[in-house]
């Protein structure tokens, strides 16, 4: 056969089904590494709730554990409104982390001290 481009030999495949074949298995790769959890439910209302949920719950056991030291020690209004002061601090971070955990599990990023180190170097 005649030389083409510098080639001597001229292979029946062409460059598109070269690179559909390695794309299919690119994909394969990255299908096997992706597993997808088919108990959980990303759905953004799902999301949404699960936060909702956990705020509303945290502000409700702080204002219960307020009202039980309110008849505990007999102090009326303050064991209540601090009660419900830390409820709404604990059910503000609950949801913070819950959010983070989500959007770090969608993105397949790893979570804490997994995280890669970044080189800075100038």
């Amino acid at each position: 056969m005649p030389k083409q481009n510098g080639q001597s030999d001229i292979s029946p495949q062409t460059d598109l089904d070269a690179f559909e074949e390695k794309l299919a298995a690119a994909t394969a790769r990255r299908q096997a590494k992706v597993k997808k959890d088919d108990g959980d439910d990303n759905s953004l209302l799902g999301m949404a709730w699960r936060l909702s949920t956990e705020l509303l719950v945290s502000v409700m056991v702080g204002m219960l554990l307020g009202w039980g030291i309110d008849k505990l020690f007999g102090i009326a209004p303050i064991g209540l409104l601090i009660g419900l002061g830390f409820g709404i601090a604990t059910g503000f971070v609950t949801v913070f982390r819950t959010a983070n955990a989500m959007d770090a599990k969608t993105a397949h990023i790893p979570k804490g001290e997994a995280l890669p180190e970044l080189d800075d170097e100038d």
